[in-house]
């Protein structure tokens, strides 16, 4: 395996972290955000940790997981991993049904081509299906054996342009994470072609989602994860071509604090700068509770060097499943869940004698991020979708603390402007000490923003509806 060089004086400046400019709004960039809709129309669609995508034409998916054996939803989604279609904007959804013919239903992720094809992928038992769409999520042609390798977890998909082929990420569970390339066949099925080993077995979260830069000819294709280090951790980006060779990897920083909450996100803005983002908890200091902070990271060299990592989260105090989506040169909004409380970690904030907890999303943004001083600005996009901790452990965790799941996403419609989709849990009664006298299923909600600067400078295209 090459390896970038690592050891030259630009990275001197990870050595510390940017902590300002940050500010918590702007009256020359004020962002502000519509009201919420919900995407499920009942308790009969729940679902969790949502994945979004918005094709050339503005028209909206999204793909969530229902669970392995339809256990979260009864006959009208039919299970599997379920999807809905908005063709005005994220106004009104329609319910599609299951992309993987209710095979999956462990883990979700969608993403249309620039010609409108949808590719889907979901998990089933301990392998991935991949499914094809020609009629904008209507019907799926499905390989239910998509993974050349058969034990794995948390996949994620994603296009290059308007290409027949797809790339496809997993999570296997000796640490390793693979990248595979999807092929789509005559009849219009995904195949694996090829797959190669993106991490050694140091990965301790899955990977996040595939970042593929679609403007550089040579269509870089890249993916983030962090190590198992504990109190501190390597955050390390893979960077391959499109025929998944010239494997590089690059450590982006050691992290100052543990890492556990949340997936490596990265994206590629248009002028190819690269972007992670990943969650810290931070140990509490003298008498003061810690806090989960959210970092930012950017390249201007392919992912070869990363600049000082640069704290988004300010009226947050304790944050946790950040997304990073990035537009125009410099153009990048991170989305996460956070709270005004401090907290050992997202999974300890209930604490005798204080409020419970609101959890919200919110949104930091910048402008200039691909600068050495990023200037961010932090703006909440939603109110209250869950009271008490969020569980960050698996299934090993108190009733009602893991309805939120591992993630939720952000992406740009075609006129650059933010949509959200994200779990909504506040339909739950939390008592004092956080345990539940309701526990509701939670629904899949989305919100887009109303007002604030545009993430593509170029003007949309023709006929799009954002």
């Amino acid at each position: 395996m090459r390896r970038f060089a690592l050891l030259l004086p630009l990275l001197s400046l990870l050595a510390f972290e940017l902590t300002a400019p940050i500010t918590t709004g702007s009256a020359a960039t004020e962002m502000t955000f519509k009201e919420p809709v919900l995407v499920s129309a009942n308790a009969d669609q729940t679902a969790g940790e949502p994945s979004i995508r918005s094709a050339p034409d503005g028209t909206l998916y999204i793909v969530a997981p229902s669970g392995l054996g339809n256990i979260r939803t009864d006959n009208e989604s039919g299970g599997g991993d379920i999807i809905w279609r908005s063709d005005d904007g994220g106004k009104t959804w329609q319910f599609l049904g299951s992309l993987d013919n209710q095979q999956g239903g462990g883990d979700a992720d969608v993403a249309p081509d620039q010609d409108g094809v949808v590719w889907g992928a979901g998990l089933t038992l301990a392998n991935t299906t991949a499914a094809i769409s020609t009629d904008k999520g209507e019907n799926f042609n499905v390989n239910p054996i998509s993974s050349l390798s058969t034990v794995v977890d948390r996949q994620w998909i994603e296009t290059y342009r308007n290409e027949p082929f797809a790339f496809l990420t997993t999570g296997q569970f000796n640490g390793s994470i693979i990248l595979s390339r999807l092929e789509r066949a005559p009849n219009d099925y995904p195949v694996v072609s090829n797959t190669v080993t993106v991490s050694g077995e140091d990965a301790y979260q899955w990977p996040g989602e595939i970042a593929v830069d679609e403007v550089d000819e040579e269509g870089l294709v890249y993916v983030g994860y962090n190590t198992a280090g504990g109190k501190r951790d390597d955050i390390k980006v893979a960077r391959t071509d499109l025929q998944l060779g010239n494997l590089q990897l690059a450590k982006v920083t050691t992290t100052k604090g543990d890492t556990f909450d949340s997936f490596v996100a990265v994206d590629v803005d248009r002028a190819g700068n690269v972007y992670a983002v990943w969650t810290e908890r931070r140990p509490r200091k003298l008498k003061k509770l810690g806090r989960t902070n959210t970092y930012l990271s950017a390249s201007r060299d392919g992912g070869k060097n990363w600049t000082a990592p640069t704290r988004l989260n300010v009226r947050a105090r304790t944050t946790t499943f950040p997304w990073v989506v990035a537009g125009s040169k410099g153009r990048v909004a991170v989305a996460y869940y956070g709270i005004n409380h401090r907290g050992a970690s997202p999974e300890k904030v209930v604490y005798p004698g204080r409020r419970i907890p609101k959890w919200k999303v919110w949104v930091s943004y910048s402008l200039n991020a691909d600068s050495s001083s990023p200037t961010f600005i932090e703006r909440r996009a939603t109110g209250r979708l869950h009271e008490g901790n969020v569980c960050t452990s698996g299934t090993g965790c108190d009733s009602g603390t893991r309805d939120l799941l591992d993630f939720f996403q952000l992406d740009l419609n075609p006129c650059g402007k933010i949509v959200i989709t994200y779990t909504d849990n506040s339909r739950d009664v939390v008592k004092k000490d956080g345990t539940r006298s309701k526990n509701e299923p939670e629904l899949v909600a989305f919100v887009k923003q109303a007002a604030g600067p545009r993430f593509y400078t170029a003007s949309p295209p023709e006929g799009a509806r954002c």
